[in-house]
């Protein structure tokens, strides 16, 4: 009995903390960017500095669905981001980084988490995170893949 107790506790728990990580409407794009930390973008370096990057570079690149937000985290390490509001799922919808580690959507107003690399909505109507791109040191560069 107790047992039962216990899982029926634990799978009601399970459900009410579920957040839903992406939005299902938003469409899939391929990302594969390379950031030149020792060189043209030389200005990521620092806690907080930001960069958006909303076409390629390189050929064989691709900046996902609206672009990628590059972050140099409050932890010191890279996290990348869509630039797509994922509340809003449209191209055009693009959230604005702030210079306190937070990114705002100016369409719902909702304020993402970038700083501590989440991609969490911290107030506002979005239920859904940042989609999340992978950072991938490579010498004194960076790739960003998804």
């Amino acid at each position: 009995m107790m047992k039962r107790v216990v899982l029926i506790c634990l799978v009601l728990l399970t459900f009410a903390s579920c957040e839903k990580s992406e939005n299902p409407e938003m469409p899939y794009a391929p990302v594969n960017f390379k950031v030149f930390l020792s060189g043209q973008d030389h200005d990521l370096n620092g806690i907080l500095h930001y960069k958006t990057f909303t076409k390629p570079r390189l050929a064989n690149e691709y900046v996902g669905y609206a672009g990628i937000l590059v972050v140099c985290g409050f932890d010191n390490v890279y996290h990348a981001y869509e630039l797509c509001c994922p509340h809003e799922a449209l191209r055009n919808k693009t959230i604005v980084p702030n210079t306190d580690g937070t990114a705002t959507c100016p369409s719902c107003n909702t304020v993402y988490d970038i700083g501590y690399g989440t991609g969490s909505p911290a107030s506002g109507p979005s239920k859904y995170m940042l989609r999340k791109f992978n950072t991938i040191p490579s010498g004194q560069d960076l790739i960003i893949q998804y």
